[in-house]
């Protein structure tokens, strides 16, 4: 059982370093610069969404690589 539920969580870290990590030092970078929207849309909702995704594809697929070969 321990077994499972640690090899879910490593296979899922892509997805939480995306979330955990990413996200909030581009929106940090972002504000930095003076950009607090893009468009109607907050900053956070963005970065949100982008590093959910890209690291839910990359725990899906197991590799980040294959999204920066695109």
């Amino acid at each position: 059982m321990l077994a499972k539920l640690l090899e879910w969580f490593l296979g899922a870290l892509p997805f939480f370093f995306g979330l955990a990590f990413l996200a909030p030092l581009t929106v940090q970078v972002m504000a930095e610069f003076g950009v607090n929207a893009i468009g109607s849309v907050d900053t956070w909702t963005v970065a949100l969404i982008s590093f959910g995704v890209w690291g839910g594809v990359a725990s899906w697929t197991g590799r980040w690589r294959e999204l920066l070969k695109r």
